[in-house]
């Protein structure tokens, strides 16, 4: 790893960050012959609770890309599927309705996972690695972006870099995403996580969701040997240690089944746990020339669905497709009509991620669709096949979506009037609850190419 002392050469692209999605646009695009400038202010691994675990339709974009042999040499632990638990019962839903394994999710540590992206993206020689923070955009007299200012981690020097297109990718904390969006980023709730060691899961390989808590909180594998414990909090700060400790206590363990508790009472003992913010921000960028958002510096979801990194994957495909779709890197105007493209496009592959994260994350919060959706999903075929196959991100058809969310409703309906409980007030707030749920997640997601695209992940 080196760090150019100076950069008079023109790049092709500047990628602000290589987080998650600018080390594998990088690790993508370098191998096409394109020049590079990867800057990022620490190169250490990084220590973080969510995006551990990548849909079906995040392994399926890896491999569109040739990149699935990222997911190799670091013990990540494939996962077919999802086991539901409420109350006394429980039932598992798989990627694969039938016997196969075709599809299969992958959980695993992010940090070992993204360490892994960026070396295979340094080794290439077009790619300059850069240690530094970045300050600002640097614009031309025509207010065209042609690179960035910043300053070098170990000189303390402020430098540039000249480039043709600057991906800022700089993540949840975008210092950028004022310039180039009109996004507005809410927080939804936090998660608690820990790691249970030699937990002995009751459904292998498999995602785990436990619904009887007043808020949900979810397992799933990470090694070997470990598996991630993420735990909803709500609110709109973030918990102290003794809020944590009484919401463990009356929230989580209650509800949790037998195998976990020995596991989860070493973690605490530990009392090794990290607290991340939950963020919903929708994708409302302004096209300035030389310069693109990308990933979650330009949309983010409640991650409950795990339905982060396909985003990012979905991304970094759809930009580099339209960028490598140019002879060169030369004509300012038809990059920006690419880049016009790709935040187009996006909305389409994207939709039903972003919808299912948050709307899901909403019925979590109310009872009577919460058991609505339990008992939906419990009655199998197209009740749970058509859901899992939005939730792995492999169907992008909203249609669907809106179907089978609006199933749930009518089915809590029912559950009213078998229970004797139905009346017309009753009705109308589970259609009303549900509505105020699904209706700002349509508005900020839904387009019309939404509805006319190829829909099946290929």
């Amino acid at each position: 790893m080196h760090t150019a002392p100076e950069h008079n050469d023109l790049f092709d692209i500047c990628i602000v960050g290589a987080g998650m999605a600018g080390a594998t646009i990088a690790t993508y695009l370098a191998p096409k012959g394109i020049k590079i400038a990867l800057i990022d202010r620490d190169y250490a691994e990084k220590r973080r609770i969510v995006g551990e675990l990548l849909q079906p339709g995040a392994v399926q974009t890896l491999k569109k890309m040739g990149l699935e042999h990222l997911l190799e040499g670091f013990d990540a632990q494939p996962v077919y599927g999802y086991a539901l638990f409420n109350k006394d019962s429980e039932f598992s839903i798989e990627y694969n309705q039938d016997e196969s394994t075709d599809y299969r999710g992958i959980g695993l540590h992010n940090g070992r996972f993204l360490q892994k992206i960026r070396e295979d993206a340094l080794q290439n020689p077009s790619i300059t690695q850069i240690h530094g923070t970045v300050s600002e955009l640097i614009e031309n007299e025509n207010q065209v972006v042609t690179g960035v200012k910043y300053k070098e981690k170990y000189t303390r020097e402020v430098k540039t870099v000249n480039a043709k297109l600057t991906i800022t990718s700089d993540g949840f904390f975008s210092s950028f995403r004022k310039d180039l969006s009109n996004n507005v980023k809410t927080v939804t709730s936090f998660f608690v996580g820990l790691i249970l060691k030699d937990c002995e899961l009751p459904y292998p390989y498999h995602g785990h969701v436990f619904l009887s808590a007043p808020t949900p909180f979810i397992c799933y594998p990470i090694s070997s040997t470990e598996s991630r414990l993420l735990i909803d909090f709500c609110g709109e700060k973030a918990p102290k240690k003794e809020e944590i400790k009484h919401h463990i206590e009356n929230n989580v363990i209650p509800f949790l089944p037998k195998e976990f508790r020995p596991c989860l009472d070493q973690a605490l003992l530990e009392n090794d746990y990290k607290i991340m913010p939950n963020h919903y921000m929708p994708a409302k960028p302004v096209l300035k020339e030389g310069a693109v958002l990308l990933g979650d510096a330009l949309n983010m979801r409640h991650p409950i669905t795990g339905g982060g990194l396909t985003a990012v994957f979905n991304d970094v495909y759809l930009l580099s497709s339209h960028l490598l779709a140019m002879p060169n890197f030369n004509n300012a105007k038809l990059i920006n009509e690419k880049i016009n493209l790709y935040y187009n496009d996006r909305y389409h592959a994207n939709t039903n991620v972003n919808i299912m994260a948050n709307a899901l994350y909403g019925v979590m919060s109310n009872e009577l669709l919460k058991q609505g959706v339990f008992e939906y999903l419990r009655k199998g075929g197209d009740n749970s096949g058509g859901p899992i196959s939005l939730l792995a991100g492999l169907n992008r058809n909203p249609t669907i979506l809106i179907k089978h969310f609006f199933s749930v409703a009518l089915l809590c309906i029912g559950n009213l009037f078998r229970a004797n409980k139905m009346s017309f007030t009753n009705a109308f707030r589970v259609i009303k609850d549900a509505f105020c749920i699904i209706k700002p997640l349509a508005i900020n997601e839904l387009r019309p190419s939404s509805f006319y695209k190829k829909n099946i992940h290929q």
